[in-house]
Formats: C-alpha cells, sequence, structure tokens
C-alpha cells in the first residue's frame, strides 16, 4: 500500500467517525449524514481499492485514474450545492410564512388584551349665559329676526 492510499483511508475513517459523532450529538440530521457517511466509505473503497479506480476511469476513456475521481468529486459538489440551494429556498419560504403568521398572531393578541375605550359622553351644546327669557333648557331657540 502506498503512501497516497494509506493517506486517503485515513482521511475515509476519520470523516466516517466525525460523521458518526456529530450524528450522535445530534449536531447532524441522519438524511445529511447518510450523504456524507457514503463519502467517507467511498473514500475508504478508493483507498483499498485503487486499481479497481483505474480500471473504471480506463473503461470510461480516461487514461488517469485520479482524474476520473476528481470529476466524481466535482459533480458529486454540484449535486451537493443544487440540493442545498433548494433546501435554503424552500425555508426561506417557510420562514416568511411563519413570520406573517406570527404578525397576525401578535396583532390579534394585541387586540384582544387592549381595553375597550370608554365610551365618549354626549356634551350638548349649552349657552353659557343661560337660556333666554322664556325658554328653559333643551327647548329651540326661536330664529332671531331683524326688522
Amino acid at each position: 500500500m502506498r503512501r497516497l492510499d494509506l493517506f486517503v483511508l485515513v482521511v475515509a475513517v476519520l470523516n466516517v467517525a466525525v460523521m458518526l459523532e456529530l450524528v450522535r450529538r445530534r449536531q447532524l440530521r441522519e438524511k445529511y449524514a447518510l450523504l456524507w457517511l457514503a463519502v467517507g466509505f467511498g473514500g475508504i473503497a478508493l483507498g483499498l481499492g485503487r486499481t479497481v479506480v483505474d480500471r473504471v476511469a480506463h473503461s470510461l476513456g480516461v487514461d488517469y485514474g485520479p482524474s476520473a475521481v476528481f470529476l466524481f468529486a466535482i459533480l458529486f459538489l454540484l449535486l451537493v450545492c443544487m440540493h442545498l440551494s433548494w433546501e435554503v429556498s424552500r425555508l426561506e419560504e417557510r420562514t416568511g410564512v411563519l413570520a406573517e403568521e406570527l404578525a397576525l398572531m401578535r396583532s390579534r393578541e394585541s387586540t384582544a388584551e387592549r381595553p375597550a375605550p370608554p365610551a365618549q359622553p354626549v356634551i350638548a351644546a349649552v349657552d353659557p349665559y343661560g337660556p333666554e327669557p322664556g325658554h328653559s333648557f333643551g327647548e329651540p331657540t326661536p330664529p332671531i329676526v331683524s326688522p
């Protein structure tokens, strides 16, 4: 086993160990953990079976095996980026809906807690000098006619 194969094997085993620990601590969701565990086990397979990689690369028309590995790695990362972009878009939409619902709930809560405004008293227009002679309060005042 060459040093490069050993290095790839060690990195892949560390990747699997770290992913398992993150899942155990509930810091990584299972659907993403499965993805990265597959990457780790793929790395273990690459570290143990370099001749298989060279044969697969030659069958695809690639003369240098690590070039095929980089091609597949780039395609894999492109798919991961597309998936994460989709997740972010979905979560942004959900966050907007939740923010609207929260605003409506707070609005309803504040109107329910607010006391009803006091009834406005009816104020009648009263002449501060009192009624005209011969009239009492509440009776209409006859119009003033000029001679």
